[in-house]
């Protein structure tokens, strides 16, 4: 890893170095269940024992979910979210996207076509409106695929900004934004995390984690963590494998340097779906995995950067991150299946088509730098004041592609899967394309407060998108490169009537790109970004020093510029249309006595195209008033602890996903589901710590998602598993 991070870094530097369940779902802003932590003297350290709590990471703690300017959520005119690390380990959350989807108005749609990533908020489905970064880093994904990071356990927290994020992320964000925080180097405490754990299916996972001081000047921290698993379905084999390691020097008393380098390989199960029978889930296929014996899946990744911080004053301050990332991807697989039911002597069989053999290998070089200045302007008026800048280098090196019209069937039940190579005679991989993305932005944010009752936050962006697309080997036909560019700003105001409750409004203007641009089609690499606005009013309250804290915000949103087929000749596309989405989200966290919490949330929307036509079986077909795919309508989360003891605790969650639709046409329905998930803990000690956890305790039989608009079968969530941990802390 280390000539990987010298490497990285000297490809930086030369680049430039310049994130009524129980109250009816109430959102915006901070999920309230924050991570209590409780310090036991040590001969040899103070260790660290996680529970859970309201307060801390919530309505009154700084994030930079909305702004660059350190605001809390209650000083922040729009809605927030911030998930702890801890509790985000403590419920047993296997992913990102796992832990994201308990946040208020937010539905994961995992499928690995996407990296099982891909998120759904306000009305806006996919990586392309809904900006997914690591520490404020941002790749500039290609074919919409986002993994990293791959495991939880080096993650501090999670930072959601709902509504247009532009201003920060540039384009891409209209629906909203979820950032990703690392731990960071205790330049305090020396102390050393583990755990160990065994689930269901042969899951075994490992992690380790360990930082302190080196001295005055200089703090460090690594860690590690391995997951394996059999998998709930036939076939269903998959690992992963993260490490990070950061050193944080303290110059001077006013200047400190970080370097950074975060690497994960992950090799996801090759689980592609179900075919469902007469359109609907039959349960006699629900552990089944058609795809070929040989398919694999793989998604490598590394990050690394170069962090400088010089804080001359308590009025000003600079901040630069210089970052490499290096992405590599493969697919070898077939991914559509079709039942065929049984005719004359043949049994029920599966259709499989759609074989791809696809590798990918992905460079960003890139800077994120900003500078704050506060100033006093006088009678009682105060000003906040940031300006920074973004610059990257994206290349999608080598886009090898196999993907082939071939076919194969199999018996329903009790076959042999077979190879790759027996659904098509196709020679394997071939060169495709090489496509570049060069990026420059500079943005600017200003909080004015007037006494302790009114601010005004307002901010703006400009960003500069060079793409270029070069077949391999290089065609006459490669289209020429284009420029465009993307304007985005929002203002809002927030009146305190007392300290702990906000009242704010917000407007805010956004880009999103057509496609992603790291991958951008010959045919689409000439359109515009298209343009949103939303208009969004809300309200924030902590009580009874943090034993009670809500949220509630309402919305509406608008996107123009859709593509959409030309009438008289469907193979080729325009920018014309709308969608819009219009909703209440709402959050409320509670803790009746001392040791009871409970955290609900949940969101209602109105997701429709407004303007919007489609090729729906070779007709231009309008679509008006139909709901965007994968957009579920209705949203619930409900969780508690209670501490029954001070070594015992018990824990219970519930989450609700509405009706959603894998085609814009609506055509083919994802039913509604719920699941139920319960645990506990047993402190045996202060370094130890053991947990048991049921996941989906009554088998409920659901579809988490499908690939987009085929009709013929889902990817379903898990069943019922039993996960025990045993966790220990030096």
């Amino acid at each position: 890893m280390t000539k990987t991070i010298l490497n990285s870094l000297a490809a930086v530097h030369l680049a430039g170095v310049a994130g009524t369940a129980i109250a009816m779902a109430l959102a915006t802003g901070a999920s309230a269940q924050q991570t209590s932590t409780t310090t036991i003297q040590n001969d040899a350290a103070d260790i660290l024992v996680t529970g859970q709590r309201i307060g801390g990471i919530s309505l009154d703690t700084p994030s930079t979910a909305g702004t660059r300017l350190g605001l809390t959520a209650l000083e922040t005119p729009a809605s927030v979210a911030v998930l702890s690390g801890d509790m985000i380990r403590d419920f047993g959350y296997q992913t990102i996207a796992d832990a994201t989807s308990r946040a208020p108005g937010i539905s994961s749609v995992p499928f690995p076509g996407t990296g099982n990533n891909a998120l759904s908020t306000r009305g806006f489905y996919g990586v392309n409106s809904i900006t997914q970064t690591y520490d404020g880093m941002q790749l500039y994904n290609a074919g919409g695929v986002i993994t990293f990071p791959f495991d939880p356990w080096n993650v501090e927290r999670v930072e959601i900004l709902y509504g247009p994020a532009s201003v920060l992320y540039g384009a891409g964000a209209i629906g909203g934004a979820v950032n990703v925080v690392s731990k960071k180097p205790d330049t305090q405490n020396s102390r050393m995390q583990s755990q160990f754990s065994l689930g269901s299916w042969n899951s075994v996972r490992v992690a380790a984690d360990v930082t302190g001081p080196l001295s005055d000047r200089i703090a460090y921290r690594a860690n590690v963590s391995y997951n394996r698993s059999d998998g709930w379905m036939d076939r269903g084999r998959s690992r992963s494998f993260a490490a990070s390691a950061a050193l944080r020097f303290q110059l001077t008393d006013t200047l400190s340097l970080s370097i950074v380098d975060d690497y994960g390989d992950n090799r996801p199960t090759t689980y592609e779906g179900t075919p469902l029978v007469n359109g609907a889930i039959d349960e006699r296929f629900r552990r089944q995995n058609y795809n070929a014996a040989d398919a694999r899946i793989r998604f490598e990744e590394n990050r690394a950067r170069v962090n400088v911080e010089w804080t001359p004053s308590d009025s000003f301050s600079f901040r630069s991150d210089a970052y490499a990332i290096h992405q590599y991807r493969e697919y070898f697989e077939t991914y559509t299946y079709a039942y065929v039911p049984a005719a004359g002597l043949l049994p029920e069989r599966v259709r499989r088509t759609q074989y791809r053999d696809i590798v990918g290998y992905q460079h960003q070089f890139g800077d994120h730098g900003f500078a704050t200045l506060k100033s006093g302007l006088g009678r009682g008026v105060d000003n906040a004041l940031v300006v920074g800048f973004d610059i990257n280098h994206n290349r999608y090196d080598r886009r090898d592609n196999g993907s082939f019209p071939g076919s194969s069937t199999v018996p329903a039940f009790g076959f042999n899967p077979g190879s790759y190579a027996d659904g098509t005679g196709i020679a394997y991989l071939r060169p495709q394309y090489i496509a570049q993305v060069d990026q420059l932005g500079f943005f600017a944010q200003d909080r004015v407060t007037f006494g302790e009752t009114l601010s005004l936050v307002a901010g703006v962006r400009w960003d500069q998108y060079r793409m270029k697309r070069t077949s391999q080997p290089a065609s006459p036909s490669d289209p020429a490169p284009n420029t465009v560019s993307g304007a985005g700003w929002n203002v809002g105001i927030v009146y305190n009537p007392v300290p702990t409750i906000s009242l704010y409004a917000q407007y805010a203007t956004a880009n999103d790109p057509v496609t992603s641009l790291a991958s951008i089609s010959a045919s689409q690499i000439l359109f515009d970004l298209s343009p949103g606005r939303q208009f969004e009013v809300g309200a924030k309250g902590s009580h009874a020093h943090g034993a009670l804290e809500w949220t509630l915000a309402a919305y509406r949103i608008v996107k123009k510029d859709l593509l959409v087929p030309v009438l008289g000749n469907l193979s080729l596309t325009e920018q014309v249309g709308q969608q819009s989405s219009k909703g209440i989200e709402a959050s409320v966290a509670v803790r009746p006595v001392k040791a009871w919490t409970i955290v609900a949330n949940g969101a209602i929307l109105n997701a429709k195209f407004d303007d919007f036509f489609a090729s729906v079986g070779g007709v231009r077909t309008s679509l008006a008033g139909l709901q965007p795919q994968f957009v579920p309508e209705e949203m619930a989360n409900v969780r508690s602890t209670i501490d029954l003891t001070p070594a015992l605790q018990l824990r219970g969650e519930w989450q609700y996903v509405g009706r959603r639709f894998t085609d814009n046409s609506n055509t083919f329905p994802l039913p509604a589901y719920d699941v139920t998930a319960v645990g506990a803990r047993w402190l045996v000690a202060p370094q130890l710590k053991l947990d048991l956890r049921v996941d989906n305790v009554f088998d409920t039989t659901y579809a988490v998602s499908s690939y987009a608009g085929n009709g013929t079968q889902v990817i379903l969530g898990a069943p019922r598993s039993v996960t025990g941990t045993l966790s220990v802390a030096f």
